[in-house]
């Protein structure tokens, strides 16, 4: 298997994901549920210099992984559970063609 550093991974990402936001942060949450294990702040800031980035993946990138913004927030909720007050909205809408798992 190939072994790759951080950095590489996420321009590969980056390019995967160009034109399409919510692609880019799934590739963010995935990093932040691993903060720290693979990657240091300096290789935040260093990839958010890099070219290989759209001016929005360099702006989000650095955003993901500062504490309490809202970019971060936004990417830590992404494949949350489901509050039931949106599940019985989502209910009351469509009413019994949406079955319960």
């Amino acid at each position: 298997m190939l072994n790759m550093s951080w950095s590489d991974y996420m321009i590969i990402a980056a390019r995967h994901s160009k034109g399409s936001a919510q692609h880019w942060f799934r590739y963010l949450r995935k990093d932040i549920d691993k903060c720290g294990t693979h990657f240091s702040i300096q290789d935040v800031e260093d990839l958010s210099k890099n070219m290989a980035l759209t001016p929005f993946q360099r702006v989000s990138l650095k955003a993901a992984f500062q504490e309490d913004s809202p970019t971060r927030q936004h990417i830590i909720g992404l494949n949350g559970r489901a509050r039931r007050e949106k599940i019985m909205k989502v209910r009351a809408k469509y009413g019994n063609s949406v079955q319960s798992k």
